[in-house]
């Protein structure tokens, strides 16, 4: 007759649990805490939405600037931070970055539009797109640093210190 399997007394396991909830603490996969400031032509920029991209994939961070153009990032929980590595850095007012398109290659407005007019959108859909549109209002920030693709603007997690994005209007 066999013997049922016993498990190992919970003591024994005690101490090994111990060891690796003492090395849980800032490992590469935990945010870093990330704070700075946008400015527009040298002035602050409240009601921005800046998201960090990440270059080689990952997971984005975003947070929104205050009055004083002040912001801090989030990625799991409440200005938490950004996971550590490369980012393109795009800035938004007025309107939400495209949740599935950030970290892959957000678009601008427009192309996102074109890009649902080619995944055959219903001709309702398209006069919807089209007032959406004629009804878009111009964004304060240029398009250059709306668009991963297109933006200048790059950081590097853990940044060095505060980090500060000073936007141009005439950029290109």
């Amino acid at each position: 007759m066999r013997r049922p399997k016993r498990c190992p007394p919970l003591h024994l396991l005690l101490p090994a649990f111990l060891l690796t909830a003492a090395g849980c603490g800032r490992g590469p996969g935990s945010p870093v805490k990330v704070e700075g400031v946008v400015t527009l032509d040298g002035k602050p920029l409240p009601g921005a939405t800046v998201t960090f991209a990440p270059v080689e994939g990952g997971r984005p961070a975003s947070g929104r600037t205050d009055a004083d153009g002040s912001f801090r990032l989030t990625t799991f929980r409440s200005d938490d931070g950004a996971l550590p590595g490369e980012y393109k850095v795009i800035v938004l007012v007025g309107e939400e970055p495209d949740e599935q398109l950030v970290g892959k290659n957000p678009e601008s407005f427009s192309n996102q539009m074109k890009l649902a007019q080619r995944k055959g959108m219903s001709p309702e859909g398209r006069k919807q797109a089209a007032a959406l549109k004629k009804d878009k209002k111009p964004s304060a920030v240029p398009d250059v640093y709306r668009d991963v693709k297109r933006t200048p603007l790059k950081e590097l997690v853990p940044p060095t210190g505060k980090v500060e994005l000073a936007l141009r209007s005439g950029a290109r």
